[in-house]
């Protein structure tokens, strides 16, 4: 398990060691509260290409899905699993209403 400041985080763990689940999948960013009332924000749609875990500060972490176009991330501390939506995707909660999702590669 990966250590980071001194520390494990197991649930984010789960998403490196099945990295080859996801990394050709698809990651949608819903944007946030801000971009969709506001702005009329599309959702955008890109190809997973990695999942980092790496220090953030002196003592937490930020975990992030990179795509080929855009990454969507947060720092553990204030973001999380927030639903699965539809059958295969994984919906994920961050700052200020942002969320994003992604969806495992195609056998």
């Amino acid at each position: 398990m990966k250590i980071i400041n001194g520390k494990t985080y197991p649930l984010w763990q789960q998403f490196l060691d099945k990295k080859k689940d996801w990394v050709g999948g698809i990651l949608e960013d819903e944007g946030d509260n801000f971009d969709r009332k506001f702005l009329g924000a599309e959702i955008a749609t890109t190809i997973i290409e990695d999942i980092t875990l790496r220090p953030n500060g002196e003592d937490s972490a930020f975990f992030s899905i990179k795509g080929k176009d855009f990454n969507c991330g947060f720092d553990v501390s204030c973001g999380g699993i927030s639903r699965q939506n539809k059958k295969g995707w994984l919906t994920f909660s961050g700052y200020n209403g942002h969320t994003f999702r992604i969806k495992g590669k195609e056998e």
